[in-house]
């Protein structure tokens, strides 16, 4: 499976205002689950989007989709009024909205959450830094 730089480098990393061993340990986790969940659903989704598998993948990606639009969408509020901030918040508006209703082709529904939470994550990244 290939991975692409800009697909990894959209995953959140380590949080520099972790207090304590064991929430590192956490975050650390979740943002494995969350890199591995897309990098999963890129991979279902060339080669079979229809499973069993895929079918339970797009369900922890909408979850994801619900648990980082709320801190994505808190980046997008702090950004001073820009074309940056446009683009934050259009991004989370699109994420809920494709985690309500990605269409019935499968394969395009992985593709399009497992984006969404790529872009999701790394703007709560982004929250986590400032």
């Amino acid at each position: 499976m290939t991975v692409l730089a800009h697909e990894v480098a959209a995953v959140p990393s380590e949080a520099a205002t972790v207090t304590s061993a064991g929430q590192e340990t956490a975050i650390a986790s979740a943002t494995a689950a969350v890199a591995g969940d897309v990098e999963a659903a890129l991979a279902l989704a060339d080669h079979q989007p229809a499973g069993e598998a895929a079918v339970r993948l797009r369900d922890r990606l909408r979850e994801h989709v619900r648990t980082l639009a709320v801190p994505a969408e808190r980046y997008a509020d702090l950004l001073p009024e820009s074309r940056e901030k446009d683009i934050a918040s259009s991004t989370v508006r699109f994420a809920r909205k494709v985690a309500r209703d990605c269409g019935s082709d499968p394969a395009i529904a992985l593709r399009l959450l497992a984006k969404s939470v790529a872009h999701l994550a790394r703007n709560t990244d982004l929250l986590r830094r400032t």
